[in-house]
């Protein structure tokens, strides 16, 4: 039977990348959707009810906000890494990202897949600038970005990094935070596709179960 993987399309360059040990079909969804939690969770309901007769069906999405309160598993078995959100998979584990997060609090992780909305960043400071001008734009931005220190670019190897790189560096000029850089790793990303999925990085629904926030556990929120 096949397996079928629900994705935000930040990781897809990423979970493509993975060679397969079984039959995958995959399914991903617009990172712009993370910006309405509640239309986020309306769809990916969506996606598992009409997702019918898979052998196991994993969804490559953390809390998010809490888009994944309250989804119900379809008539198949349903997997969800426990995460807040996709970076700790980027990064290979929770425990990396909580080690990094507890290093420097204010840290605004980006990726090549992220880049997709948060150079939006940019546009976004334009739209300020005609609006108010030069001075109140860099004023408002400050205040939105205000407790960042820095920002980290994960380099997962993907095509178009150097670009996503040179985007992610005006983000940081643009906020006057720091920039710097950290190697990816698959670990978690090859556990979302071939397993295992062991219980204390996956939650395991059974057919028909809703999942509830606090299996996500408390540094996932």
């Amino acid at each position: 039977m096949t397996v079928k993987i629900i994705a935000c399309e930040v990781m897809k360059e990423e979970l493509r990348g993975i060679e397969a040990k079984q039959d995958i079909e995959f399914e991903f969804i617009s990172m712009g959707l993370h910006l309405q939690p509640k239309k986020l969770n309306s769809e990916l309901q969506r996606l598992l009810d009409q997702s019918l007769g898979y052998e196991r069906i994993i969804l490559a999405f953390g809390l998010c906000g809490g888009a994944a309160r309250d989804l119900q598993a379809s008539d198949s078995p349903l997997i969800i890494p426990r995460v807040h959100d996709c970076i700790p998979i980027l990064l290979g584990s929770r425990k990396r990202y909580e080690r990094l997060s507890k290093e420097e609090r204010g840290t605004f992780y980006l990726s090549c897949g992220w880049m997709i909305t948060e150079k939006n960043i940019l546009s976004e400071h334009q739209r300020i600038i005609d609006k108010f001008g030069e001075k109140k734009a860099v004023r408002i931005l400050s205040q939105m970005y205000d407790s960042y220190q820095r920002v980290l670019f994960i380099h997962t190897g993907c095509q178009g990094e150097v670009e996503s790189l040179k985007e992610s560096n005006k983000i940081a000029e643009l906020l006057d935070l720091r920039h710097e850089t950290i190697q990816g790793e698959s670990t978690y990303i090859n556990k979302l596709v071939n397993g295992p999925w062991c219980q204390d990085e996956f939650i395991h629904l059974a057919p028909y179960e809703t999942v509830q926030e606090e299996q996500f556990g408390i540094g996932a929120r």
